[in-house]
């Protein structure tokens, strides 16, 4: 029976699950900790912390390799992520913070793996063509079904929900559009290979893409600063900065518990908009967009026109007063350029693997890992630059990262002349 064609469509569901634990890891956890009493330089630790599973998934990644199909290790590790996000919600905060962390570490290091069957599953059953396509739709699930889900919880969080009731719900979002992976005709694996073999084939795989300049190249672009959209892992702890001048007034009238309280739910309603259908809407629109240019442009070229982007909003934000005016368009338009990022990314991490079935989520999982500690660090450096009355020096520290990795990734592939291929190209042997 002739295998069944995959439409790149499916990956906006089955990257959902994905999204949702990124959702929480980089609006819902930071906005807890922030209302129960974390500063932002705090919280910069915490998202960095839960960067570290992403960073090292490389190293265990190649279970997905093997064993049960892609799209069955899929369900077993969504399950096993929605689990602990309960855990985690379940854990009341300042109080047991520790442990709260730990239950969101776990579901970040299991989830993680759903980011590596989606990269497997895109790399052996879609084909160069309509690769960006592809990413485009896997980004739109990634952020904007994660995030819309995000967006929910941090609005129900604001109205005084119980934590363990939002956690159900992200659970139950994660699990249900993870079951359309079940449609994917994905062969069956080959049979009778010892794990000592698939492994030895896998890092023969892996190191043919290091010693390759496309690989090597590819991996330094997403080890830089480069389109990272770090600050979307942020946006719900720099809200509470962003809104405090304009309830000024209101609050010198109530006291301080009345005051902290206005302004708690000021800002999770600001954030559940900018983090809502609108916001997601615009970051399917540059996703889409991205996944169009990429399948007939330069996809490295994109990719810096990404970081290009990012850095001119940065700019903007900046130099406008911090209100929450400046803090809605200026997250809106950065939600629009987020999309054009992660699929620009996601286009370029497929074209550097080939399309190898052997290593095909080790091969992803190796340069997502890269374009992760990416994120980790730019966002870690843009908050170190927080303070209540300075918030903007966080957007400059972010917007000058990027402009600096674009001048010289920029430079470093045109005197290589490794800016890789357009779509009309033929593809390279795989490694």
């Amino acid at each position: 029976m002739a295998q069944r064609s995959t439409p790149p469509w499916l990956f906006g569901l089955t990257c959902i699950p994905y999204g949702v634990v990124g959702a929480f890891i980089g609006g819902v956890m930071p906005f807890l900790a922030r209302k129960s009493g974390s500063s932002v330089s705090d919280i910069g630790w915490f998202v960095t912390l839960m960067f570290l599973p992403p960073v090292l998934q490389f190293l265990y990644a190649p279970i997905i390799d093997f064993g049960p199909r892609r799209k069955h290790w899929l369900l077993i590790v969504t399950g096993i992520g929605a689990a602990a996000l309960v855990g985690a919600m379940a854990m009341p905060l300042p109080g047991r913070l520790v442990p709260f962390l730990a239950f969101a570490f776990v579901a970040q290091l299991i989830s993680g793996l759903v980011g590596s069957c989606n990269g497997g599953l895109m790399a052996t059953m879609i084909t160069d063509d309509v690769r960006g396509r592809a990413g485009a739709w896997y980004n739109i699930g990634n952020l904007c079904g994660g995030g819309i889900f995000g967006a929910l919880a941090v609005y129900l969080l604001g109205k005084g929900w119980e934590p363990v009731t939002v956690g159900l719900l992200l659970a139950a979002a994660m699990i249900v559009p993870a079951l359309a992976v079940l449609a994917i005709d994905e062969p069956p694996r080959e049979k009778g290979r010892a794990a000592g073999e698939v492994f030895g084939s896998l890092l023969r795989d892996v190191r043919g893409v290091l010693l390759s300049r496309g690989g090597a190249t590819g991996l330094l672009l997403f080890l830089s600063p480069v389109g990272t959209a770090a600050l979307v892992n942020f946006w719900s702890a720099l809200a509470t900065d962003y809104v405090r001048p304009d309830l000024l007034g209101e609050m010198a009238k109530l006291d301080a518990t009345a005051a902290k309280a206005l302004l708690d739910e000021r800002a999770a309603e600001v954030v559940a908009f900018v983090n809502g259908p609108i916001g997601q809407g615009l970051t399917a629109v540059g996703a889409l967009a991205g996944g169009y240019l990429c399948d007939r442009t330069n996809r490295r070229a994109m990719y810096l026109l990404a970081g290009a982007l990012t850095a001119v909003c940065g700019i903007g934000m900046a130099l406008s007063s911090p209100s929450e005016g400046t803090f809605v368009w200026g997250a809106l338009v950065y939600a629009l350029i987020t999309g054009f990022c992660y699929t620009a990314f996601t286009a370029t991490v497929l074209e550097t693997i080939g399309g190898s079935k052997a290593a095909a989520s080790t091969r992803y999982a190796m340069c997502v890992a890269s374009g992760n500690l990416a994120i980790a660090y730019v966002g870690l450096i843009d908050t170190r630059f927080a303070s209540e009355a300075h918030i903007e020096h966080v957007v400059w520290s972010d917007a000058a990262l990027n402009l600096g990795g674009v001048v010289a990734l920029g430079t470093v592939f045109w005197l290589l002349r490794s800016f890789g291929r357009t779509h009309h190209e033929p593809p390279a042997a795989a490694a």
